[in-house]
């Protein structure tokens, strides 16, 4: 999978005054307007033809009114409307306004340039939280203007928030009296929500929304830290917020006090929307697309709410999940939801998740089975086995993180597409669809300097063939969208011309957590593509498994693993099919990876190939000598067996093994070698794979 980690995100107070625990202006790096601010000043002209107006109308594009609490004065805010032109107007302004706002602003004719103020004011019921939005539109003549209106009255009751940032945004836990609990009824009191904002969110309007349900035995916390869920929210680069209120805790309890009741998830997206626009995150408080997700025990929850919780919801993600309430899912995925139920040898969620499918076949649903990126994306309804164990089923293999990118979520604007392959004769530049994207091919001879070679819809474009190629999203609405500036490269392949063989580098390396790299882009195939003295090619590992590409287009493959580890599938049942296809056909095969021997299965990894696994930890960053580790850390290099050895560590213990001068598998990552150790290394494996 490739997922993108756009600039932090941009958070700025709205209210007045700093206070501890609260994020100042530029605090990360750039700030969103205060909530209690306009966007820029525009001119609105008629476009009738044959009529040219006697002046123009200017001032603000949309106001977000300050923020109030309930049981507070109604909030304003005062504006000034300019005119320009040669001749004073005709006549008085005509106002309409949409939604609970009034405006006070003399309606007389305006004088040439004249600037005139006006105030607009929240009319709405004071006592009652709410998410507002509205318009104002001002004619006069022939010139228009239309100002967009936003208020947010939020619950008295909703306390201050302390953010932290992380690489992956900025997350809150507060208390809510939305939260779950305290409610009547029931024993459990602690009121925590987490907040999380993802690095990118547009503030675009239409905020999407991810919440998640806890499964027994848990606090929020914990779930957060061990299952990377908010990092994994951000890695999907989806543009929504993730929202995990807790729930019983420690306890073996799937209840969920508020929420499992009529209109509480409702309740608790307005509260937590209404922290946001507080704090100057947002200032277009309009609820988007929402996603429910749990695991284990959260199931009855996600049922509850999916009946009344109050919103419409488009997509569930049930992770080793569905104990019950299978009428409920089974009637969202009829309607036209999108499904994702998985089960586990362990989970106990088999049965029913495996008469939840044949039902829907029965009805005519076409239901999936695997949960790869492709399939994902072609089922939306989807439930099957997934080859982890029940705590570790959102976390392994970035589970979490893929269902959402295929969720129906919108995209943050930002973010790169993901790149699948550099090949064919000239470079055409392959990636996945994902929405209406415009893209930049950009190429560089020193990974420094980029140019762009190509700006293409699609998913395809053809370029010359570079040392360094990248993905960049062309924003297509970058006047709206005050990150555009901060949009992030997809991951750098290449492509080059130079020598007579023609290899292909397969990136496999997508770990991300608890590895020694820990961003979720590289240009580790760039690295080895060029210290090849040979022509080559590049393409992710997806590629290969989906056909994208063909490993039999090329005589020689290096795949590389990184760290991958056996959380992220050192190689997949498509990936071990189409390498062996290839070693039949007689294709030269080089594996690189610092777990390959530790995380792949013993079987595959014997047989196709021809190595065994000793140790987890040669103890030593020698090999031959060359230096591991320079790129980034090698901590736990792999001892290995095999029919001849190639390398040996500084400890004596084997490094690398080869196979009738077809296959290489190497048990460190070769990217960490420094640049002239890298092609001393690839070049000795040009001269054994030579024979």
């Amino acid at each position: 999978m490739r997922v993108f980690r756009p600039a932090l995100a941009q958070i700025a107070l709205a209210a007045g005054t700093l206070a501890s625990g609260t994020l100042a202006s530029g605090a990360l790096g750039g700030c969103r307007p205060a909530a209690d601010s306009a966007r820029p000043a525009r001119d609105d002209t008629s476009t009738d033809t044959g009529v040219v107006p006697v002046f123009t109308l200017s001032g603000p594009d949309s106001v977000a009114l300050p923020y109030a609490s309930t049981g507070a004065a109604a909030p304003s805010f005062t504006f000034t409307l300019q005119a320009n032109g040669k001749s004073d107007s005709d006549a008085g302004l005509a106002v309409t306004v949409d939604g609970p706002f009034t405006l006070t602003l003399q309606d007389s004719p305006l004088a040439v340039d004249e600037g005139r103020t006006g105030t607009i004011t929240y009319s709405g019921d004071m006592a009652t939280p709410a998410l507002t939005t509205g318009s104002l539109t001002i004619t006069v003549d022939q010139a228009t203007l239309t100002i967009g209106l936003a208020a947010v009255i939020g619950d008295a009751d909703i306390g201050p928030a302390t953010w932290d940032t992380d690489e992956w945004g900025a997350c809150t836990t507060l208390d809510l009296p939305s939260a779950p609990f305290p409610h009547s009824g029931r024993s459990y009191t602690d009121s925590s929500v987490r907040i999380c904002v993802p690095t990118g969110l547009s503030d675009r309007g239409n905020i999407g929304v991810i919440t998640h349900f806890h499964g027994w035995n848990a606090t929020i916390d914990e779930v957060d830290a061990d299952q990377e869920l908010h990092a994994q929210a951000s890695l999907s680069g989806r543009d929504a917020i993730f929202i995990l209120p807790q729930g019983p805790v420690e306890a073996e309890d799937g209840d969920f006090g508020r929420l499992d009741e009529a209109n509480g998830l409702a309740d608790l997206v307005r509260d937590a929307i209404s922290v946001l626009y507080r704090d100057g995150v947002v200032m277009q408080p309009v609820i988007g697309l929402v996603v429910l997700s749990s695991h284990s025990g959260g199931y009855g929850a996600v049922a509850n709410v999916i009946q009344h919780g109050g919103l419409p919801i488009s997509a569930v993600h049930l992770y080793d999940s569905m104990y019950g309430d299978e009428d409920t899912f089974a009637e969202f995925a009829q309607s036209g939801g999108v499904l994702r139920s998985s089960y586990t040898s362990g989970g106990g969620t088999d049965d029913v998740n495996r008469e939840t499918a044949s039902r829907l076949s029965a009805a005519g649903l076409s239901v999936g089975a695997s949960f790869f990126e492709d399939t994902l994306r072609a089922s939306p309804v989807t439930i099957g086995f997934i080859d982890s164990s029940h705590g570790d089923c959102l976390a392994d293999d970035q589970s979490y993180a893929r269902w959402l990118a295929a969720s129906g979520l919108p995209r943050i604007p930002t973010a790169p597409p993901e790149l699948l392959a550099i090949v064919g004769g000239r470079a055409e530049a392959r990636w996945r669809a994902d929405g209406d994207l415009t893209v930049q091919v950009e190429g560089s001879t020193d990974a420094e300097r980029w140019t762009v070679l190509e700006t293409a819809t699609g998913t395809s474009a053809s370029v010359p063939a570079y040392p360094f190629l990248r993905l960049m999203t062309e924003a297509p609405d970058a006047a709206d969208t005050p990150d555009a500036a901060d949009a992030r490269p997809s991951r750098v392949y290449g492509a080059s011309d130079t020598g007579a063989e023609v290899w292909l580098i397969v990136d496999g390396f997508d770990r991300i957590f608890g590895g020694s790299w820990r961003q979720p882009t590289h240009d580790f195939a760039a690295l080895l593509g060029n210290s090849l003295n040979a022509s080559w090619r590049a393409a992710s590992n997806e590629a290969v498994a989906e056909g994208v590409v063909q490993l039999s287009s090329y005589t020689r493959v290096l795949w590389l693993l990184g760290d991958e580890s056996t959380a992220d599938r050192t190689f997949d049942a498509r990936e071990k099919s189409a390498i062996d296809d290839y070693l039949l056909g007689g294709g030269k095969l080089v594996v690189s990876g610092s777990e390959v021997g530790y995380a792949t299965a013993g079987s595959w990894l014997s047989s196709s190939l021809h190595a065994s696994y000793v140790s987890d930890d040669a103890g030593s960053n020698v090999v031959e000598d060359w230096t591991l580790g320079v790129t980034y850390p090698e901590d736990f290099p792999d001892v290995l067996a095999g029919s001849e050895v190639i390398w040996r560590y500084g400890t004596g213990a084997t490094a690398a093994v080869g196979w009738n001068q077809q296959v290489v598998v190497v048990g460190f990552a070769l990217e960490t070698l420094g640049a002239a150790d890298r092609a001393d290394a690839l070049a000795e494996l040009g001269r054994w794979l030579d024979g």
